[in-house]
């Protein structure tokens, strides 16, 4: 069960600055998430956008993340207590039986320059360090009724696991080559559709280094290859419908050589209620076949072909998840109070479950202010 309670505050410069008021706007937003295994997460994060000159402009993004993942509540020397060990996607000599708990801190900046921008990603943690580099350039033909844009990124993480005297997994690194290519498309006044491909090309540590996986009848360490391909294929239709309501429907076809294929299709019917008040309604489906590596048990220690895995998302998975949002602006219904126009207030709730017996409900809410 997850909760989001979020504040979003937009600034404008004072009368007289060299700046319009929509140039500029400042938003943070408080994040809190909670499962049915206690494991507690909080999230303070901020945007930053600023017009500087011309067709120049700069975002900001960050966020302070704390993590708490609850201590193993077992006999020391129990099954179950063991059960959770073996498992567990954190360091675990000497500190099973107490709170584990992480901070990440994640920082990203945009330049952006008429159709071109450039961006720089960093977030730091106890034992992992993430730095990527990115840029994308966007140009419209047709009258603009048809949009290319072109991206790529490279990202490379360091990786120091703390000391585990059952996985012992030694310093290690990670590099990401990313591109995509996405073709928006104006098909009427009233159906927009966008069209698109991803390739991921992955080196180096790709596996849990804290997970020990059940394997010939002991526990031995997690090992996934240190290679892999991703590649994934999406469309998405945005169609207005007459009666204030809009219909958004994705579908994302995904494979990599791991041997995982995957389908999703997400749709989402947004309805203005009244003026100023609308709800909007989600449905999302996947199904994913199995890492060719993946076992439910692993009768050799080496595994297959020297890989082995604890991870369920490498196995056979199938989800639905349901949810309806409403989002009220008070400025559409309060015009003659201009102070309290200027809150909105929105509230998401959403039933995830899947094929593993794992299932959540989220809660999100949040209120904004204009000013």
């Amino acid at each position: 069960m997850s909760l989001s309670l979020g504040l979003l505050v937009a600034t404008a410069p004072a009368s007289g600055s060299m700046m319009d008021a929509e140039d500029q706007n400042l938003g943070s937003m408080l994040r809190l998430f909670g499962d049915s295994d206690q494991v507690s997460v909080r999230s303070l994060l901020g945007d930053y956008n600023i017009k500087l000159r011309g067709d120049l402009g700069l975002n900001v993004h960050w966020n302070n993340e704390r993590v708490v993942i609850p201590a193993v509540e077992a006999p020391p020397g129990s099954q179950e207590a063991i059960d959770a060990i073996t498992t567990a996607s954190r360091p675990i000599s000497g500190n099973a039986f107490s709170d584990f708990i992480k901070v990440r801190n994640e920082f990203s900046g945009e330049m952006s320059k008429g159709n071109a921008s450039v961006d720089y990603y960093y977030s730091s943690e106890t034992d992992y360090l993430a730095q990527q580099l990115g840029a994308r350039y966007t140009r419209p033909f047709m009258d603009s009724r048809l949009n290319l844009s072109v991206g790529t990124s490279y990202g490379w993480d360091a990786i120091e696991p703390l000391a585990d005297d059952d996985t012992q997994t030694a310093d290690d690194s990670k590099t990401t080559l990313h591109w995509n290519a996405v073709a928006t498309q104006v098909l009427s006044p009233t159906t927009m559709m966008r069209v698109g491909v991803e390739y991921n090309l992955v080196e180096g540590l790709q596996h849990n280094p804290y997970r020990n996986v059940y394997a010939g009848g002991t526990n031995v360490p997690e090992r996934h290859p240190d290679h892999r391909q991703r590649r994934d294929a999406f469309v998405r239709i945005n169609q207005y419908l007459p009666n204030r309501s809009s219909l958004k429907v994705h579908y994302r076809l995904y494979n990599d050589d791991w041997g995982i294929d995957s389908h999703e299709v997400d749709a989402k019917l947004s309805q203005y209620i009244t003026h100023g008040l609308f709800a909007r309604y989600e449905y999302r489906w996947y199904l994913q076949g199995p890492a060719s590596f993946y076992r439910s048990e692993y009768v050799d220690v080496n595994g297959i072909d020297g890989y082995r895995t604890g991870d369920y998302r490498m196995g056979d998975l199938s989800s639905h998840l349901f949810g309806v949002a409403v989002n009220l602006d008070l400025d559409g219904i309060s015009a003659e109070h201009p102070t309290f126009g200027r809150f909105s207030v929105w509230l998401n709730a959403q039933r995830y479950f899947n094929s593993n017996n794992y299932s959540a409900n989220i809660f999100e809410t949040g209120i904004g202010f204009r000013f």
